[in-house]
Order: structure tokens, then sequence, then C-alpha cells
């Protein structure tokens, strides 16, 4: 076989499997899923969240595989269990570390609001938990390591 119609049909084969290759707006995503992302806290109860004296911000993830919750308060690291529905949330067998640091108001109020939790609701790359149809905490999909630490610029 000559080296012409090698590449030719090369170039064939190679014209066909690009016209099958899925496109990324072709394939379906899980947007609004709570599950394996990190939830940087930005409100509680309407009210910004205060920087932690180490400059990160409280977040909570849940994961898939064993319905852990964990995440940070400011201050101290929590993990518990959670149950996910449609729009309903709950979790349960909350525990945090117990290091004292200045400012513990936000970290008793997170732990408390997360004990009430019912229900959820998902925005784009917003969390919003809610306790008997009240909003009681706002979250914002990112990386602890790289989201920007300003509550103001996700209203």
């Amino acid at each position: 076989m000559s080296n012409i119609l090698k590449l030719t049909i090369l170039f064939f084969a190679v014209g066909v499997l690009q016209a099958c290759t899925l496109k990324t707006s072709d394939i379906i995503t899980q947007d609004n899923t709570i599950l394996d992302a990190y939830w940087m806290l930005i409100s509680l109860e309407g009210q910004d969240v205060p920087k932690s004296q180490d400059n990160r911000m409280a977040y909570i993830r849940f994961e898939e595989k064993e319905n852990d919750v964990f995440g940070y308060t400011g201050c101290n690291k929590f993990s518990g269990k959670y149950k996910v529905g449609d729009e309903n949330l709950t979790m349960s067998e909350l525990r945090s570390t117990r290091m004292a640091c200045a400012g513990m108001d936000t970290e008793t109020k997170l732990l408390d609001i997360l004990s009430r939790v019912d229900g959820y609701r998902i925005s784009k790359n917003v969390l919003t938990l809610y306790d008997g149809g009240k909003a009681v905490a706002t979250f914002m999909t990112g990386n602890p390591d790289t989201l920007d630490n300003d509550p103001g610029r996700y209203k």
C-alpha cells in the first residue's frame, strides 16, 4: 500500500473519530449537588462572618461515600454524619475539637445552626441552609486555600 493511501486513510479515520467525540457542552454535569465540594461560610443568620484569627474561612464538606460531614469553624475542626434528600438535609453526631480561640461566638452559632438544619437550596455556586424554612447559613463553593476571604464580594 502506498504511503499516500495510508495517509489518506489515517486522515479519514481521525476525521471520523473527531466527529464522534463529545464536546464539553454535551456532557451532563451535576451542578446542583452539595457533595464532595468545599463550601465556604459567608454568612450566619444574615450576618457576614468575620475572618478567623488565622484568616482561614470556615467551611463545610459533605463526603458522598460514607455520608460524613466535616469542616472548620474558624477555630476548631468538626465532623459528623448527614442525610440528604431533594431539598432536605439533616446533620447528626456533630463533634468538634476543643481549642480555645478569640471570638468563639461564630463557632458556637455555626455548630448550633448545623444541628438544627432541615433543608438546603443551591443557586449556582451558593449553598443556603434552612431551619424551618428560614435561611440560617450561606456558603459558597471553592477551595479553602484559594477562595477570596471577602464575604461582601458574594452578595
